[in-house]
């Protein structure tokens, strides 16, 4: 489901604070690098980027095990 125009509608919906990014690796590996061409294609940049491909999780989990 690398899809752009998905995760513009799904940013648009929820907003782009509560969206996470993550694949089935290596449960689900293709070849071809699919995770990392659609990060760099989805249309995120900068500080959006960043919280999509970790940040957001970071935020969320920031004191799970203390």
């Amino acid at each position: 489901m690398f899809s752009a125009n998905y995760l513009s509608r799904a940013a648009s919906i929820v907003g782009k604070d509560r969206l996470l990014f993550s694949t089935d690796f290596p449960y689900q590996y293709r070849p071809g690098n699919d995770a990392r061409r659609f990060l760099n294609e989805c249309g995120l940049e900068g500080e959006d980027l960043a919280a999509f491909a970790h940040g957001n999780w970071d935020r969320l989990t920031k004191n799970c095990g203390k």
